[in-house]
């Protein structure tokens, strides 16, 4: 009899253990900062680029990143649901990674009306369970020389309250 209790005691007392022991893990991997230049950023969007098997959803004023107009392509490529929004004075430019999303087939609008207002979010969603946001600035100079930082989360009700924003904001905008 006494082995049994003691039996029971570790047993719940090794459950609890793992219980907050997965909980700590869990709270430690809600948030993932970088900062640029030369932080790591670009390499870690292009990270969850490559990682995401349903949808990306992608916010932002201007992409020159060529490593990321590629990665974008590729998921397209193999099956992912990729739309981006940027700013209408941008859509159009004739840049090389502009080109690259085009060609790829990616679904592309716009919003912001010239000399009025911008589309000025800096902001992915992967999969409906991933967050990306900050200043960081989908651009060359972003990550070689300016000061900016990069957040991911994965708290359900942040990732659910961002992938609502763009949709709201892709009925708005214009192809």
């Amino acid at each position: 009899m006494q082995k049994s209790g003691n039996f029971k005691k570790f047993a719940t007392y090794t459950l609890t253990l793992l219980v907050v022991l997965a909980a700590t893990l869990t709270v430690a991997r809600a948030a993932e900062v970088f900062f640029s230049p030369e932080g790591g950023a670009r390499a870690r969007l292009v990270q969850a680029i490559r990682q995401s098997r349903q949808s990306i959803d992608v916010a932002v004023y201007h992409i020159t990143s060529i490593d990321l107009a590629d990665a974008l392509a590729d998921a397209h490529t193999r099956g992912v649901r990729v739309r981006i929004i940027t700013d209408r004075e941008k859509l159009g430019e004739p840049v090389r990674a502009a080109q690259i999303l085009r060609r790829s087939g990616i679904s592309m609008r716009a919003l912001g009306v010239p000399a009025s207002s911008l589309m000025h979010n800096k902001f992915a969603v992967f999969d409906d369970r991933l967050v990306a946001t900050g200043s960081y600035n989908w651009t060359n100079p972003a990550e070689r020389v300016n000061y900016e930082n990069l957040v991911l989360l994965n708290d359900p009700d942040t990732v659910g309250r961002f992938a609502r924003e763009f949709n709201r904001l892709w009925q708005e905008a214009k192809e």
